[in-house]
């Protein structure tokens, strides 16, 4: 067998975006490979007043805040640091991080921030989502004035030594004053399955920034702990039901109409309508045939094909990402060869925004 090689037929289609566009605020990224915080501005909101906060880079690859206790914590509140990435302000967020350690031994609220403002003593607003080390529980709260009010928690325990994954979405619909959050944490080895996840509705601060934090949960505590590969966008799916809320607004005018059923009665279910790139509010736009490039690409019954010419002496398979740069098999992908016509069909119930590309190797 020769070696396997991109068909160079095939090319044209490996940008393919089954999908809604997404929005155009930023995405930044941030795994502290290159040890600093270079487009980080610092959360110190007792420094003022001598408090010591100390920002480094474990192994040069991921990012420790540590604070000392607070000189007064009934006029300052506890010791507390954080960093926020100011430079990305969004309407509606996705941030993550991974907690990669932490000091077992303090009591700490831990984990991330949304729709920031206003960052200071005493003035920051937004939405923090954060793991209580000493009550071993996660919690959703809106922040007025460096004064958080719990909208929604759950009890889970997290092991120390081991790492695990934050996510806090926020998504606002301005016409009609009503914001839809969500907090979850994923062991590191699932991250289809939260360990924990925590809903909550809040409209106080519909745009911001995003960002990280380590609050101390009793008056004379220090903090510390460390993280790893920080990642936001605008892109979410508060509900998770595999299509962005952008969409679901733009269309349905809420995010209360879920992936299986069929808002216009066309007989393609939302999410195929979603995938397909037709409009679910009318029964005559069908996710019928589209072509793209050297590809023809259908999405109906719950499955997506794609059909393209197929040579002699070649083998074909699908493979999938979600940003363009990381790609992999696209599991459960049949191929089927007919006449000189290649098909791969790929079951997508359930899939979110999803770029497919066709690799062919010779035989």
């Amino acid at each position: 067998m020769k070696d396997p090689a991109i068909h160079p037929a095939l090319l044209l289609s490996a940008a393919l975006v089954l999908c809604a566009p997404p929005l155009s605020a930023q995405i930044i990224e941030d795994d502290f490979n290159d040890g600093n915080d270079a487009g980080w501005s610092r959360y110190l909101p007792l420094q003022d007043f001598g408090v010591a906060a100390t920002f480094s880079f474990p192994n040069g690859n991921s990012y420790r805040i540590q604070s000392a206790a607070s000189p007064s914590p009934e006029q300052l509140g506890a010791g507390r640091a954080g960093s926020e990435q100011a430079g990305a302000v969004y309407e509606a967020f996705r941030v993550e991080v991974d907690l990669v350690d932490w000091d077992s031994a303090l009591a700490q609220d831990i984990g991330l921030l949304g729709s920031l403002n206003v960052v200071g003593l005493g003035t920051t607003n937004g939405y923090a989502f954060t793991y209580d080390t000493g009550g071993e529980g996660a919690y959703l709260s809106v922040v007025n004035g460096e004064q958080p009010t719990t909208l929604s928690s759950s009890p889970v325990t997290l092991v120390p030594g081991q790492s695990y994954r934050f996510v806090l979405q926020g998504v606002f619909d301005v016409e009609n004053f009503d914001g839809q959050l969500c907090g979850e944490i994923f062991e590191m080895d699932d991250l289809e399955n939260p360990l924990v996840r925590v809903p909550g509705f809040d409209f106080s601060f519909p745009s911001g920034s995003c960002g990280l934090v380590c609050i101390s949960s009793t008056d004379s505590g220090a903090t510390d702990a460390t993280f790893d590969n920080y990642f936001s966008t605008s892109a979410t799916d508060v509900d998770k039901d595999g299509m962005s809320d952008q969409w679901e607004f733009d269309y349905f005018g809420e995010l209360y109409w879920f992936e299986d059923e069929d808002f216009d009665e066309d007989g393609q279910t939302n999410l195929e309508e979603f995938l397909g790139g037709s409009d679910p509010t009318d029964p005559t736009s069908l996710s019928g045939s589209t072509e793209v490039g050297a590809l023809e690409v259908r999405v109906a019954g719950g499955e997506l094909t794609v059909g393209f010419a197929a040579q002699d002496g070649w083998s074909y398979g699908l493979e999938t990402s979600s940003d363009l740069q990381n790609w992999s098999p696209a599991p459960g992908a049949v191929f089927s060869r007919e006449n000189g016509a290649g098909t791969l069909a790929l079951p997508v119930a359930g899939q979110d925004e999803l770029y497919l590309r066709v690799i062919g190797s010779a035989e």
